[in-house]
């Protein structure tokens, strides 16, 4: 996003891909860089008006019930006063940037909702591999609480992305095994095994940063 300085406001210029809520929430937040090497994050109304126009609901695999929509800005002006961060990229990104290689706690409970889904199959061989998966997500979310709450933010970073991709792994493995359990039927709309890997599969890409990918991507090399 493109943001200049104009008069007494700032301009926002070019494509939000994604953005939840369109229809449902009443504000939301942009952010932007300028050429002069900052970002600025201004609150706006969450409606259409001059400079700011959604897309269509975006046709999802999973979420669809989200409303998200693309945002579409050609000299949104926001005033000064609507102006919540004004910061220099580089310190920006330094403390955001670590925030994302953290396992986010979503995965654990989508995977332990798949954990459950096995065990109340009566089936014994399902139940037998949801015991062997939550003993892997019970490691992995105890260590990966432990990096968060004990560890400085923005350190061990390798250590927090190793517990993400393990985290990853045993999300995969939890809805895959939820799916194969169930059959043919676990792959109708209205049951909950096609549900959680769709909803596995988003997971993969919330909060995705190029250095996240990177490392999910080498991870599955091996």
């Amino acid at each position: 996003m493109r943001v200049t300085r104009e008069h007494s406001g700032w301009r926002f210029d070019g494509r939000v891909p994604w953005y939840t809520g369109w229809g449902l929430n009443d504000v939301l937040m942009l952010g932007g860089a300028t050429e002069g090497g900052e970002v600025v994050f201004g609150v706006v109304e969450a409606r259409e008006q001059p400079g700011l126009r959604a897309t269509e609901p975006l046709e999802l695999a999973a979420l669809s019930g989200t409303r998200t929509v693309g945002l579409e800005l050609d000299g949104l002006v926001l005033p000064d006063g609507a102006v919540a961060l004004r910061q220099p990229y580089a310190a920006w990104a330094a403390a955001d940037r670590p925030k994302n290689t953290n396992v986010n706690p979503a995965v654990l409970g989508v995977t332990r909702a798949a954990l459950d889904l096995l065990d109340a199959s009566g089936d014994e061989a399902a139940a037998q591999t949801a015991g062997v998966l939550r003993e892997r997500l019970a490691a992995v979310r105890k260590e990966a609480y432990a990096l968060l709450d004990e560890v400085p933010a923005g350190e061990r970073i390798a250590d927090r992305l190793a517990a993400k991709m393990r985290a990853y792994d045993v999300l995969r493995a939890a809805t895959t095994a939820a799916v194969v359990a169930g059959g043919g039927r676990a792959v109708g709309l209205d049951r909950p095994a096609q549900r959680l890997a769709r909803e596995g599969m988003f997971l993969l890409v919330q909060g995705q940063t190029a250095d996240v990918r990177d490392a999910h991507l080498a991870a599955l090399r091996g």
